[in-house]
């Protein structure tokens, strides 16, 4: 029978190998979404980083729309080809590198991933006041991308490069297996914000996935923005209850694979309803946003689950 320390190298060992790979997929898709025909125009710069950093606090905001108007406007052909390039290449070697290379790509992914989440994503909405992010200074939420992917990112990688002794899978609270959960606790405070209750507050949410599908699939998402903009007292009831239950029944049943399909069909869910596929099907979509990279961290949770089943097994098979 496994020691609790061979389960745990385990766990860290297969975690961190799923992490990696996982990252390593989201990149090169992002790498391959930047390469999209519209990335190349001025689409590109006014749409996406325009829009993007219109949710950054003014000073930071003055400084990156004098960039964005004489550095990356006249040359976007070559800024963007040096923008996917680097996605690729970080995508590619976390897949094909060799561990000591993947530790170093993993280091180096995480100021480009805090470059993007600053330039790219406007720090992930919490000071936009649009339709498109944040609904309030301060009050963003979860179903429009809270915190933001590219922070996301940035914590995946620290997470694969902690070293074996800071996971610590069998403490009663692990920033490693429990991020995800503190992730959630966090969105449902976020959510429970005054204007959150309001119908303006409830249409920005679901008003911005409209323009992130196409046609015919937004037709999906209309039924929703309707009704939580005519109940909003009601509809964010739901989604605080909703998102707070999630992050209770990840710590409490932590070693349970119901909790982890309950926070799946959440994130599916956003992804539809609130971020229509982060908008990777408008041809100006950067990354899928943040429900796959939320999945990703949940991975050392989900093989710690399905371990601890395991030796449950291994154990009946021994007392029988």
């Amino acid at each position: 029978m496994l020691t609790d320390s061979q389960l745990e190298e385990q766990i860290v060992n297969t975690s961190k190998r799923l992490i990696v790979y996982g990252l390593g997929i989201l990149w090169v898709l992002d790498g391959l979404l930047q390469l999209q025909p519209s990335m190349f125009t001025q689409s590109f710069a006014v749409d996406v980083v325009g829009n993007a950093i219109m949710g950054l606090p003014a000073p930071l905001y003055r400084f990156s729309l004098n960039v964005l108007r004489t550095l990356i406007i006249p040359h976007i052909f070559l800024w963007n080809w040096l923008f996917a390039l680097v996605q690729l290449a970080i995508g590619v070697m976390l897949l094909k590198g060799s561990i000591k290379t993947r530790r170093y790509v993993l280091a180096a992914s995480i100021p480009w991933s805090l470059f993007l989440w600053v330039f790219g994503e406007g720090l992930g909405g919490i000071f936009t006041a649009t339709m498109g992010g944040g609904v309030f200074p301060g009050t963003p939420s979860i179903i429009n991308g809270f915190p933001g992917a590219a922070l996301l990112y940035a914590w995946a990688a620290i997470v694969a490069l902690l070293p074996p002794r800071r996971w610590s899978m069998f403490a009663k609270i692990s920033v490693v297996r429990d991020g995800p959960t503190i992730l959630f606790a966090i969105a449902a405070a976020v959510q429970a914000a005054p204007l959150m209750w309001t119908t303006f507050g409830q249409a920005s949410i679901y008003a911005a996935d409209l323009d992130n599908l196409p046609a015919r699939l937004a037709l999906t998402v209309l039924p929703v923005e309707s009704y939580t903009a005519s109940h909003p007292l009601l509809s964010n009831s739901l989604e605080v209850a909703t998102i707070t239950f999630v992050a209770l029944t990840l710590y409490v049943f932590k070693t349970r694979k119901w909790p982890f399909a309950m926070e799946t069909a959440l994130l599916l869910f956003i992804w539809w309803f609130g971020l229509g596929l982060g908008g990777t099907l408008t041809g100006l979509g950067t990354d899928p946003n943040t429900p796959p990279v939320i999945e990703i961290l949940t991975l050392p949770s989900i093989v710690w689950t399905l371990k601890f089943k395991n030796l449950g097994q291994k154990e009946t098979r021994e007392l029988e």
